[in-house]
């Protein structure tokens, strides 16, 4: 059994399933996004100093703050 990581853990380039969310307030508004459990999720870029998170998921590019990557726990696809 893989270790929940979250969208902070990711190197750019690295992809993984979403799993669930750690923050409910949070995650009523990724899910409107599209960022459901079950999709997988790639690191596009990530800010210096761990500022934002530029993420892609169902063919969606995202902008995410710290705080709401890190809310976002992953299944790892390896």
């Amino acid at each position: 059994m893989s270790k929940a990581k979250n969208i902070t853990q990711l190197k750019e380039g690295e992809s993984a399933v979403i799993g669930e969310f750690s923050n409910d307030h949070i995650a009523s508004k990724l899910m409107a996004m599209g960022l459901l459990p079950g999709s997988s999720i790639s690191l596009q870029r990530s800010a210096p100093f761990g500022g934002a998170y530029y993420v892609k998921a169902n063919n969606h590019y995202v902008a995410l703050r710290s705080e709401e990557a890190k809310s976002v726990l992953l299944i790892s696809n390896d």
